[in-house]
């Protein structure tokens, strides 16, 4: 039990704060030799935005369902950018919307927008892989009908494609909260926009923000119908035609978290099942032979889909062994404080103090559940409309 103890405890403080740790390391060495190569020989250090007429044609495709109180915003919001209206095209893939969004886009088919209608609902992978071969650009834009762009957001994604090598782009997505309730969402994406520009500097890059990324069309691979984390799964298989990929934390567009830590809860659940079905879907790197991706799918992704049963394996080996010594007598009674906390937040949802343990520990519930869901074969490619 002693050994069960120190290995899920090792491995909690390894995802939370020694991999972090390591990746900043490795960054930084790596960013270092950068400035240096700068100071002796005065290259750019960083890609410059395009000249307008060297610009690539690009698709913004969107998939959706039942959008009508924001699919109007959307639309405005990506005519805004500072990007050539005859080099852009804009596809709303609507995955058998039942109200008026396929009205509101049909509306605005003369500024060139167009409407990819499917009677049925199957879900964001189908429309997907049904609406980018029909896309005419070079260069895909795959967004989601809640997420705004900053006015120079594609620009600054489409420019790295100029390196032929580059294969797919992820923009910062910066979560506002809803209200002050769900504050601890927007903390956690700034965690992991900080994990990911680490990884970028060292070209482990992973999973893609599905509100902003980019890739060429020509790196695209069809994914299964049915999968639930398609951006990630789609990012990664970019990688696997041979390209690589990286991250733009200068490419912004914002999201509003959702309403509630119920709502929120419910999306985790079908991360969770996502999480597992794509350690299915992209298993190859997993192996060691794929280099860093390797190391970063290990450390950023299993071990943190999987941190909920070390946390059980943690407490459950804590109470056989409290009795061993000060040491795990003590850390015992920081568990039960945590999970009272954890409990106290259901009701004091003001108090920062019971929030942040609640937000860790129902994250970490979402994502066990969300695996027994998909192993039960109840968690669907389709998904449910959270209100933003």
């Amino acid at each position: 039990m002693k050994v069960v103890f120190l290995l899920c405890l090792f491995l909690v403080a390894y995802v939370y704060v020694l991999y972090p740790l390591i990746v900043f390391t490795l960054a930084s060495i790596v960013q270092m030799r950068r400035d240096f190569r700068y100071v002796l020989s005065r290259k750019e250090r960083r890609a410059v935005l395009p000249e307008t007429t060297s610009l690539p044609t690009i698709s913004v495709i969107i998939a959706v369902y039942n959008e009508e109180r924001i699919i109007e915003d959307r639309i405005a919001n990506c005519m805004s950018v500072d990007y050539p209206r005859d080099r852009m095209e804009i596809i709303i893939a609507s995955d058998g919307s039942t109200d008026r969004t396929n009205d509101i886009v049909k509306g605005h088919a003369a500024e060139g927008v167009r409407l990819l209608a499917f009677d049925e609902r199957n879900g964001k992978s189908f429309a997907l892989n049904r609406a980018i071969p029909q896309a005419k650009g070079e260069i895909l834009l795959l967004t989601d009908s809640n997420t705004m762009y900053e006015k120079d957001a594609v620009l600054k994604l489409v420019r790295h494609f100029r390196r032929a090598e580059i294969g797919g782009v992820c923009g910062e997505l910066r979560v506002k909260p809803f209200d002050d309730a769900t504050v601890e969402e927007s903390v956690y994406w700034k965690f992991e926009n900080f994990l990911k520009l680490m990884e970028s500097r060292v070209d482990m890059t992973l999973g893609a923000n599905g509100g902003i990324y980019a890739i060429r069309k020509d790196a695209f691979i069809p994914i299964p119908d049915g999968t639930i984390i398609d951006d990630f799964v789609i990012f990664l298989n970019v990688r696997r035609k041979g390209f690589k990929t990286l991250f733009d934390p200068e490419a912004i567009a914002y999201e509003r978290s959702a309403p509630s830590l119920v709502d929120e809860y419910q999306r985790k659940v079908r991360i969770g099942a996502g999480d597992l079905q794509s350690i299915r879907l992209a298993g190859s790197f997993l192996d060691p032979r794929s280099g860093a991706v390797s190391f970063a799918f290990w450390s950023h992704k299993v071990l943190r889909w999987t941190t909920p049963f070390f946390l059980l394996g943690l407490l459950l080996s804590n109470i056989a062994t409290f009795s061993e010594g000060i040491f795990f007598a003590g850390f015992l009674g920081v568990q039960i404080l945590m999970y009272l906390l954890f409990a106290i937040g259901f009701l004091y949802k003001d108090s920062v103090f019971f929030r942040l343990p609640h937000y860790f520990i129902s994250m970490n519930m979402a994502l066990a559940h969300g695996f027994v869901s998909y192993l039960r074969g109840t968690q669907k490619g389709t998904w449910k409309r959270t209100e933003r």
